[in-house]
């Protein structure tokens, strides 16, 4: 009777200590995260099945394959080819891919294929945050941390991003489901915080209090950029030299863009009539974009910008917000085409601000004034606040670490 009483005790001792492991993993289990990327930060597939080309030497038919980014797609004459399958169509008011070329985006939905932006894993993007995660407590890959790459040539109102948005809260009630109905951490980059902005203002107060731990944003371009104006006039997606990149090529493509329309200064983060580019002839303010256009010979431009200028959500998201920015960081505020005989392919002189290096320092502090936001992160210097090099930052890393480390009910407003 003793010896049965005794394995009585231990049984029940073991089931105890069993229950106490699992409830205080409960308790310290991180949230689980979904990562947004910027624009060029997701990799892209294509398929083609095309009539025509622009050049003899480029395929018309493949299967999937790397669009975006392999580098040597770049250089050389496949660059031509590249840009031919790159580039986007705008007709009747609808923004859609050349005629026999379907994309798609990679990985969506898996833990590392925001890790490097290229094939050749040379271009790194977002692999120390998700190394650093993927070492906490309970972590799973394809389960804890996810990703959810997207076509950044396209955003609101295009049907595919209409797709992409309901893929993305497909993800989300899935990560829930999938970590115990564990509320979800969004973490995005640049414009993923434009894109995520508007995502959540279109989705119910309830959806958000059941599945949203919080949103961390990282250098959100959510009043737009400058840079992205001297992309369309004279630089193209890459802001290369010219010995690394053809930049008039990659401006044609650029100009097709409609994530870059998407991302242009925003009223009333600019004022109507601040100079945002100027030359001997004429400045340029938000207030006259379309003469822009119409001097750059870009026809459609300003149908095009029209289509997503009022599509961009930057009111308050209604879910807690941490907000990271660089500052200090000499940034593009405008610029000066010096030569009229050759604008606009002549590259500028710049005139700078305050910033991260890429995007001003007024359009990253939108999320500052924001009621759901919990807290501000700055991180001053190329080094740790860069556009592209505050991802690396090993602070922003752990801050972000105890920001899903905390229970969405116990977070202090600072």
């Amino acid at each position: 009777k003793q010896w049965y009483q005794r394995r009585v005790r231990g049984l029940l001792l073991c089931l105890f200590l069993v229950w106490m492991l699992q409830a205080a993993a409960a308790v310290t289990a991180p949230a689980p995260v979904v990562l947004i990327p910027g624009a060029l930060g997701s990799q892209i597939e294509a398929r083609l099945n095309r009539k025509t080309t622009e050049h003899f030497y480029c395929s018309k038919k493949s299967d999937w394959y790397t669009l975006w980014l392999s580098i040597p797609m770049l250089l050389g004459p496949q660059l031509y080819c590249w840009a031919d399958n790159f580039k986007m169509e705008f007709k009747n008011g609808t923004f859609s891919n050349t005629p026999g070329v379907e994309t798609r985006a990679y990985g969506f939905g898996k833990t590392h294929s925001l890790d490097y932006v290229d094939t050749y894993h040379v271009v790194s993007y977002m692999d120390k945050i998700v190394t650093r995660l993927m070492g906490l407590p309970g972590a799973k890959t394809d389960v804890t941390v996810r990703t959810a790459p997207y076509d950044f040539r396209y955003t609101p109102p295009s049907v595919e991003n209409k797709a992409y948005f309901n893929r993305l809260q497909g993800l989300i009630e899935e990560t829930y489901s999938l970590n115990s109905d564990s509320k979800v951490a969004l973490i995005s980059h640049s414009l993923g915080g434009l894109m995520t902005s508007t995502f959540l203002h279109g989705m119910e107060e309830e959806w958000k209090e059941k599945y949203i731990h919080s949103w961390s944003s990282l250098g959100g371009v959510f009043g737009g950029s400058p840079k992205v104006l001297k992309a369309l006039v004279s630089h193209g997606i890459l802001d290369a030299p010219d010995f690394l990149a053809n930049r008039l090529v990659h401006r044609k493509v650029a100009r097709t863009v409609m994530g870059n329309y998407f991302m242009l200064p925003r009223y009333p983060v600019w004022s109507k009539d601040e100079v945002l580019l100027a030359t001997p002839n004429k400045n340029y303010t938000y207030g006259n974009m379309e003469e822009l256009f119409r001097d750059m010979n870009v026809t459609s431009g300003a149908e095009m910008w029209k289509t997503v200028r009022d599509e961009p959500y930057i009111g308050d998201p209604g879910v807690k917000t941490y907000c990271f920015n660089g500052k200090g960081i000499p940034t593009s505020k405008s610029f000066y085409y010096k030569d009229q005989s050759k604008f606009p392919d002549e590259i500028p002189s710049t005139i700078e601000g305050d910033g991260d290096g890429t995007v001003p320092a007024r359009s990253l502090k939108v999320c500052h004034g924001w009621a759901s936001t919990e807290r501000i992160y700055e991180y001053e210097g190329e080094e740790l606040g860069g556009h592209d090099k505050m991802l690396d930052n090993p602070d922003l890393i752990s801050a972000i670490v105890e920001i899903i480390s905390t229970s969405s009910n116990d977070v202090e407003v600072s």
